[in-house]
């Protein structure tokens, strides 16, 4: 009966003890796995060095036939400073600054303008003022309205005619009436 007693003491000492273990056997394995993940890297970063250390051992093998060809058939040469500038002042020129240059102006060549028909505008004759009397701006609006109803409505509207042809309208027209059709 004092057995009985005493078991479940020894279950939980039982997880005391294992629990722990476990614990420090899979930190451990993790441990050993993040060593060979950096042991990997370490390696593909030493086989990406050694391949660029053979590319250059290669370079340099090659450097007295490249060296070779270059005297034969290419005649390359080091560019010198006079196939850039002409001399000392042309360099001291670069860091002058540049005069503005402003372009023209540019008038595209197209269809004849053809000048509208001049306004003839003519103000009714009305009495000298004298100097002493000045208008106030009440009737300088009056008058001013006044002109602006006798001017011809007409020239205003006159502008737009020849903007675009008759023949083009026609077509503008033709493809709305089409545009509306198909929108029905």
């Amino acid at each position: 009966m004092v057995g009985q007693g005493f078991k479940g003491l020894g279950w939980f000492l039982l997880g005391v003890v294992v629990a722990p273990t476990c614990y420090m056997v899979n930190s451990h394995g993790a441990a050993e796995r993040s060593k060979l993940q950096a042991v990997k890297a370490a390696i593909v970063q030493a086989q990406k060095d050694i391949r660029g250390l053979e590319t250059e051992f290669d370079t340099r093998a090659n450097l007295a036939q490249l060296q070779r060809w270059n005297g034969d058939v290419l005649a390359m040469a080091a560019p010198a400073p006079q196939q850039y500038l002409a001399g000392e002042e042309a360099l001291a020129d670069l860091d002058r600054p540049a005069e503005v240059q402003m372009a023209s102006l540019v008038v595209p060549a197209g269809a004849r303008v053809e000048p509208a028909p001049a306004l003839v505008v003519t103000a009714a004759a009305e009495p000298v003022h004298s100097p002493g009397k000045e208008k106030s701006a009440a009737q300088q609006d009056k008058e001013l309205r006044n002109l602006m109803k006798k001017a011809d409505k007409t020239v205003v509207a006159m502008a737009d005619n020849n903007i675009l042809s008759a023949s083009t309208m026609s077509d503008l027209q033709q493809l709305a009436a089409r545009e509306k059709k198909s929108l029905r």
